[in-house]
């Protein structure tokens, strides 16, 4: 029997799920960004700005969805410049369309931009301040998914961070992989912190974003979500349950397990990496075969099912596997990871 690893029913629909407007430091208004975004075909934007929390219910219709979400940042000063201190940057994405604040808010750290002019009485009646600590990062993680909403580990690169500083944050739902402004600043991600926390056996998933400011930063990653409609529900139950796969350019059609073989149907690629949580001998490398104007990839996934039973001998329960999709032009597809120990088939 097919297992479909993307359901097979839905439409895939185009979201950016990360940038900002002139309610805090970006270019352009709201409805700005929603002209551009739609003009090059995106169907979805979640409204990160800073440290306010504004629904956009308003620019919701039949072809467009606005996610309400906003951006908190924790930084550690130490009496250092902007440039060199570390932060954390954090994007909080609301699951129901109604909410109408935010349980993490601060006015304290409410500055940027126009942001300050938008603090309505009723978000005065949370005060939930945060220091540069795994601890107290994780206790406006747990408030955030107790009330209703979901959270985005964004750029650790460009923040300057490393391994002590988010190995032991708990609830995450996705880490940024790609960012297209850090990319234009120097400081690409890496899958590095994904893939560490992935390890930790946390499920999280792989998100590509712009984190636009202005014109120069946006169109760079995106995420493919597969959901029965635009619906505000039907998108974030897609997003929770890891229905989509996050990209810089290449598309995936099909992604399907069938008699332990993984089948990948894609855009042109120059070959598919298999990544998981040991080094396995031989290649983990595999090339697509050209059907028309579909790229088809078949990976058999016995040896990996193999280790997968080998490393059970030394307590391993959280391996897992994931795809990374290379286009000729260096552009990349991420999957999301899935644990070996969701596949019985495999083992029969």
């Amino acid at each position: 029997m097919k297992r479909w690893l993307i359901s097979e029913n839905g439409n895939f629909y185009k979201a950016c799920l990360h940038l900002h407007t002139t309610l805090s430091d970006g270019s352009f208004t709201p409805e700005e960004v929603k002209r551009m975004y739609v003009e090059k075909g995106y169907s979805i934007i979640a409204f990160t700005d800073h440290d306010i929390f504004i629904p956009h219910n308003d620019l919701s219709n039949g072809n467009f969805l606005a996610i309400n979400s906003h951006e908190v940042e924790i930084s550690e000063y130490l009496y250092k410049p902007n440039r060199y201190h570390k932060t954390y940057h954090l994007n909080f994405y609301a699951k129901d369309r109604n909410a109408a604040t935010t349980p993490v808010f601060s006015e304290k750290r409410v500055y940027i931009g126009e942001s300050p002019k938008y603090v309505t009485e009723e978000m005065k009646k949370t005060d939930v301040w945060a220091c540069y600590s795994v601890r107290s990062i994780n206790e406006l993680i747990r408030r955030a998914n107790e009330n209703g909403f979901f959270v985005t580990y964004n750029h650790p690169v460009w923040s300057l961070q490393n391994y002590e500083d988010y190995a032991g944050l708990e609830g995450l739902w996705g880490v940024e992989v790609w960012n297209t402004g850090c990319v234009l600043e120097g400081m690409p991600d890496t899958t590095v912190p994904f893939d560490d926390l992935l390890r930790q056996g946390k499920d999280v998933f792989p998100i590509c974003s712009d984190d636009s400011h202005g014109d120069y930063d946006c169109f760079g990653g995106w995420t493919m979500v597969k959901a029965d409609s635009l619906d505000y529900d039907d998108v974030i139950r897609a997003l929770l349950s890891g229905n989509f796969y996050s990209t810089t350019g290449p598309e995936i059609y099909e992604l399907s397990v069938e008699d332990k073989i993984l089948t990948v149907k894609s855009s042109e690629i120059r070959d598919i990496r298999v990544v998981s949580d040991w080094r396995a001998p031989g290649s983990k490398t595999h090339a697509p075969e050209r059907e028309g104007d579909v790229f088809v990839t078949k990976i058999p996934l016995k040896n990996y099912r193999d280790n997968y039973r080998a490393k059970m001998v030394y307590g391993a329960k959280n391996s897992y596997f994931r795809l990374e999709l290379n286009a000729p032009d260096g552009k990349r597809a991420y999957t999301p990871a899935y644990r070996f120990r969701d596949f019985p088939e495999l083992y029969e």
